[in-house]
């Protein structure tokens, strides 16, 4: 099979002849910039060439030797950064067309997006420390200065770039995420503690705000899929949800709150493209599950295989027929203390418990840390390369 009949086939939850493998096809299944020099030291790759897929995370997207070494299935279309309409345009977090080189910043480094939240550099990645929405009510969401999805710079020659990528290479093509889900967007606009606050306290708010954001989502998706909806394969959405031990809101919050805004957005999304729909959540999401597969979701991403409820066996026998998994082969948590031995057994025991029956993608449970060594994260990859013909699957399942 070739890379995309792979993919899909797999998503379809069919067995294919490998099990597809993502390594940089989203901004939340690549490689840490450091991560990925120790891994071209390690392999002597001199070349440059990657892609920074997410400043704000401190991500790449490997060169296309590394890509090839993994037998890596997927290939990416992002969209680009507004262009001025009339005034200076801010930086703006997470676009590939950014001009500020976020990465290099120092520790401390502060930028606000175009939404207006304060960015601070600490470690290697940012977190945000200032929140627009804080001190506002609900009539003033009417007078904020909303970001403008349909700015033509976003799209600019993007449908010429898909449209070369789709009928011009053998990949399964992704379009990543561009903006924040309506929770995760809603923290950090409201920031984290006064929006949960307002969930409880201040529901009107909370839903005014949600609304606003997942109409903002829907113009980005718009604009995005209107270009190039017919030319991609997977669509890609962030909502983090979940935390190490449960989710940011019990169940029953989920559903009243945030559920009806995914379901608008999510089905606005399926009534433009036939490509299926990924969503990216870390943490503990075992206990709404139903509830995401019920809005349509297809995918699932990253696999969080070390936070509360979601071991793999138990997240296959329940709801691999129903959802396609796409990561959690590789426990990025724990993945540079491990060794040699350990991955490549990690790593197989997880292509093995996954890949019954398809709708399972090897790739993360997120991006490498920067503290994994070449090493291991070569070993990780190639392990997953040598177990993932499903012909040898079979035999020892």
């Amino acid at each position: 099979m070739e890379p995309r009949e792979r993919v899909l086939s797999a998503l379809n939850h069919k067995e294919p002849d490998k099990v597809p493998i993502d390594l940089g096809g989203t901004i939340c299944s690549t490689l840490t910039s450091t991560a990925n020099k120790k891994l071209k030291d390690y392999l002597g790759i001199k070349k440059s060439g990657e892609i920074v897929s997410h400043p704000v995370l401190d991500t790449v997207v490997p060169v296309d030797e590394i890509l090839e070494m993994f037998e890596v299935d997927i290939r990416t279309i992002r969209l680009k950064g507004p262009t001025p309409e009339g005034e200076e345009v801010k930086d703006v977090k997470g676009f590939s067309g950014s001009s500020s080189d976020f990465a290099n910043m120092p520790s401390g480094y502060e930028f606000a997006d175009e939404y207006g939240t304060m960015w601070r550099k600490a470690g290697y990645d940012y977190a945000p420390v200032s929140f627009p929405l804080a001190e506002m009510e609900i009539s003033d969401l009417k007078k904020f200065k909303w970001p403008n999805p349909y700015n033509p710079g976003r799209v600019q020659e993007l449908k010429e770039e898909a449209k070369e990528l789709y009928e011009n290479s053998k990949y399964a093509i992704a379009s990543d995420i561009m903006c924040g889900g309506p929770f995760e967007q809603s923290l950090w606009l409201r920031g984290y503690q006064k929006f949960m606050e307002d969930l409880y306290l201040d529901p009107k708010f909370a839903v005014a705000l949600l609304d606003k954001i997942t109409d903002i989502d829907i113009g980005f998706w718009d604009a995005q899929l209107s270009s190039i909806g017919e030319y991609v394969d997977i669509v890609c959405q962030g909502d983090d949800l979940g935390m190490q031990t449960s989710l940011y809101v019990d169940p029953e919050m989920y559903r009243k709150f945030i559920k009806p805004c995914h379901k608008r957005l999510f089905s606005f999304i399926h009534s433009k493209t036939k490509a299926k729909f990924w969503l990216h959540s870390c943490g503990s999401v075992y206990s709404i599950l139903p509830d995401l597969i019920e809005v349509g979701v297809d995918a699932l991403n990253p696999v969080q295989c070390s936070a509360c409820n979601m071991d793999l066996s138990k997240l296959k026998k329940e709801f691999g027929g129903e959802i396609t998994f796409w990561g959690g082969g590789i426990n990025v948590q724990t993945l540079p203390d491990k060794s040699v031995k350990e991955v490549e057994t990690d790593v197989k025991r997880a292509i093995h418990t996954m890949s019954p029956g398809g709708g399972f993608v090897f790739a993360a449970t997120h991006n490498i840390l920067p503290e994994t060594t070449g090493e291991i994260t070569y070993t990780a990859y190639m392990a997953a390369v040598k177990n993932r013909n499903y012909d040898d699957i079979k035999k020892i399942n």
